[in-house]
């Protein structure tokens, strides 16, 4: 299927068929989209936009004042621009709200997220391109905001404030649920039971090379990712119409994943050139489905102690720069052990007793997902054909309803009970003066 958007052509298709170094891709809920990139050059400019708390909708701001029209294609692929890495994303706008938050997560930057949600953070807004419009999603964060339990059933739970977040992917916002919705507890320090997610063992088949469908959604997080050996007893370990974990001892004792720490498993996969015909020429695959954790390991870990997960300052972003080193400074997730947020001592000490302990390695280091779909951080199948099996190991939630704020629960304390919901909702920008900052572009000829 191709549609024209823009004056460019897009190729959507069920699978990666066109070379990736060469053609820009965004899953979307209709399938892969693509389209060819194109190399150029051009000048960023900024203009400031001021909030009044209300407005969502910007017409003709993206147009450049020196000429009164938009002055760049969403083909366009810069290999200069530092807020792309490498020219991976096209001279998208970039919307900077709030002032400060110098980098969006795209690429390598979301790579470093806690919870990599592509679809709820690479764009807060959407635009148009012929018009020049600007849409804002601003995702606003709440930890635990107090509420009751329908009357009824208890399977259910209205919050103050709509729209929850949904899906934004390649341009295109969709009434979709994701990750927005972090969970439901009974209690404000969010212990014990999470009334809205449900975790899982199974055994996925693989889209492409790189990324596979979920069985369960919204995914709310992905903890691990692994690849499957041929003498593995997959069908003792599965079931064969659900694709569900018989028995998560066996699946941790028998296959070395550590479901008990699934960051354990994030050491980096030895890799082998192979040749791949879609990326016309050679390209690297995992070596081995398990390595052994080391002492290189701590050491790496100790560098970064201290190292903080902060929107807009992590994985590249720190430097606004990509040279094409696998390891980013600062916070990795990775080394977050105990999932706090930071890279502590905690986390060393967990490391150091695990030295010598053989894992599999989790192909999630590095990777994303969305509402319907996880990616592991290599590809595994170089000409992207599908069926590959995977293990996955992520947590799907109940979903919602954005508009009405009615967020359903797969486990409940009971009828009108009190519980704490954390999650995000999409608000306009606080009222002030210039607080918004689009950057644009200016082909150059």
């Amino acid at each position: 299927m191709t549609s024209i958007q823009n004056g460019v052509e897009r190729f959507y298709e069920s699978n990666i068929i066109h070379n990736p170094l060469t053609w820009m891709g965004i899953w979307t809920p209709q399938g892969w989209r693509v389209h060819r990139k194109r190399w150029g050059r051009a000048t960023r400019f900024s203009i400031d936009l001021s909030g009044d708390g209300r407005t969502t909708f910007f017409p003709e701001a993206l147009r450049d004042p020196s000429v009164g029209r938009v002055t760049w294609g969403d083909d366009l692929h810069l290999t200069d621009d530092e807020f792309t890495d490498s020219g991976i994303y096209p001279c998208d706008p970039r919307v900077e709200y709030p002032i400060g938050r110098q980098r969006w997560a795209i690429s390598h930057t979301l790579l470093c997220y806690p919870v990599a949600d592509h679809s709820l953070y690479t764009h807060e807004y959407t635009w148009d391109l012929e018009r020049g419009h600007l849409y804002t999603h601003f995702r606003r964060h709440l930890a635990a905001e107090p509420a009751r339990t329908d009357f009824d059933s208890g399977r259910s739970v209205k919050v103050a404030n709509v729209p929850l977040s949904t899906m934004i992917e390649g341009n295109t916002l969709y009434q979709l649920p994701n990750s927005a919705v972090r969970g439901v507890w009974d209690n404000p320090d969010k212990l014990g039971r999470n009334y809205y997610t449900k975790r899982v063992y199974c055994l996925l088949r693989m889209a492409n090379g790189v990324y596979a469908k979920a069985r369960w959604k919204p995914v709310v997080q992905c903890h691990g990712l692994y690849a499957t050996a041929l003498d593995d007893p997959l069908e003792l370990l599965f079931d064969r119409d659900t694709g569900l974990c018989r028995n998560a001892d066996q699946l941790q004792q028998r296959l070395k994943i550590p479901l008990d720490s699934p960051r354990l498993g994030m050491v980096r996969a030895p890799l082998r050139e192979v040749l791949s015909n879609i990326y016309e020429g050679p390209i690297s695959t995992p070596a081995a489905v398990t390595g052994t954790i080391t002492q290189s390991q701590l050491d790496k870990l100790t560098e970064r102690l201290g190292a903080r997960f902060g929107y807009g300052n992590v994985g590249y972003a720190v430097a606004n720069s990509f040279d094409g080193r696998r390891d980013a400074a600062g916070y990795i997730p990775a080394f977050d052990l105990n999932e706090n947020g930071e890279i502590d001592h905690n986390d060393a000490e967990i490391l150091r007793g695990n030295l010598g302990r053989e894992v599999r390695l989790n192909l999630y280091h590095d990777g994303y997902f969305g509402g319907d779909w996880l990616s592991t951080s290599c590809c595994l199948e170089p000409e992207h054909r599908p069926g590959t099996p995977l293990i996955a190991d992520y947590e799907y939630g109940g979903g919602y309803d954005a508009q009405k704020g009615v967020i359903n629960l797969l486990d409940t304390p009971g009828p009108n009970q009190p519980v704490w919901v954390e999650y995000n909702y999409d608000a306009p920008a606080e009222a002030g003066d210039n607080n918004i900052r689009v950057h644009c572009y200016r082909e150059e000829a």
